[in-house]
């Protein structure tokens, strides 16, 4: 193997394959990165349910295929200078990597056994914006149990129904669904389940843009591809909760808020909290036109109020700041709705 490649480029790919790779992994070959050089460059990292492939741009001179340390080069490339890196392989199975006047020799493994991406060329097929898939996974992940005597919770669900996409992450207390028009498909009813360490990783190389992402369905796996990556894994299997049993079909309280002010206010509040106990409330009280924000703990009290919209009777409720916190934080609108149905 004989390539020459630029080193931010390289560094990418290096950063967002090892992402499938388990450094604990007790088969030495999977702890690697596979490196693929023949009429283009791969750089694939698997393990037994997620697997990503990113191909860049190089002068491939010799092709080749190995598998190196996937810390060990993630590190050296991180630390060379800027500029192009020539990466080839010498007759004392060494790998030689070199940027200007630096020179790194490692070892490397034959890629023979590195298990082969099984790439869904076809099934269920839907396209979606980069941006769209983004803000849906930023928009329901934070809901997402982490009971894994419940694996199918540990993931979100999706439901396809022509040009609909609803999204849903379910936990003991909370549920978040999202709703998304997307191209026009054939599906009246696909559903299937990502885990959250799939879609948290995928979020993470994901653009604020439109470019688009294909999102393929076949048996127990999903494909997703855009740019210069493929990822795959595996669906979670099981029955999802019936989210829908859930939602209230209607609210007897509800308040237009400022969403910035609201979070900067249970923040402050959180102070008293995070120096106590976890498991103390905040006290929200609806009266009149304002929300009054309390919280009481060993150390100290605090209180504050801000101007809301309100609709229907007065109420105080206690709720636990982190989870309100972490929807806050998925809202990009200035003003949202609340809606209570009782105080129970």
């Amino acid at each position: 193997m004989k390539i020459i490649c630029e080193r931010d480029e390289l560094l990418k790919s290096i950063d967002i394959v090892s992402k499938a790779i388990n450094p604990n992994n007790p088969i030495d070959i999977l702890k690697g990165i596979k490196i693929e050089a023949s009429s283009s460059l791969k750089f694939i990292g698997s393990d037994s349910d997620l697997s990503i492939e990113s191909i860049i741009d190089a002068d491939i001179q010799e092709e080749g295929s190995l598998i190196v340390d996937s810390r060990i080069f993630f590190d050296i490339i991180k630390n060379l200078p800027d500029g192009k890196v020539k990466i080839y392989t010498s007759e004392k199975n060494e790998l030689k990597i070199i940027c200007s006047n630096t020179n790194f020799n490692i070892l490397y493994l034959s890629s023979e056994g590195f298990p082969e991406i099984k790439k869904l060329d076809e099934g269920e097929n839907i396209r979606i914006y980069s941006k769209n898939l983004k803000q849906i996974i930023k928009n329901t992940i934070f809901a997402v149990s982490d009971d894994e005597s419940r694996p199918i919770l540990t993931g979100t669900l999706f439901e396809i129904s022509k040009s609909n996409m609803k999204a849903v992450s379910i936990d003991r207390f909370r549920l978040a669904l999202r709703n998304q028009i997307i191209p026009e498909t054939e599906f009246d009813n696909l559903k299937f389940v990502v885990s959250a360490k799939v879609l948290n990783e995928i979020s993470k190389i994901l653009k604020d843009d439109n470019a688009i992402v294909d999102i393929t369905i076949k048996n127990n796996s999903v494909m997703f591809k855009f740019d210069s990556f493929t990822i795959i894994s595996r669906l979670l299997e099981g029955e999802f909760l019936d989210y829908n049993k859930f939602i209230p079909s209607q609210s007897l309280i509800s308040a237009k808020i400022n969403v910035k002010s609201f979070t900067e206010m249970i923040e402050r509040a959180s102070i008293m909290i995070n120096y106590d106990d976890p498991k103390i409330p905040v006290v929200l009280k609806l009266k009149n036109s304002e929300i009054i924000v309390e919280c009481i703990s060993k150390f100290g009290n605090f209180c504050e109020s801000i101007d809301i919209d309100k609709y229907g009777e007065d109420l105080r409720i206690g709720v636990d700041s982190k989870l309100i916190l972490n929807a806050l934080k998925c809202i990009n609108d200035e003003y949202a709705m609340f809606e209570f149905t009782n105080e129970q």
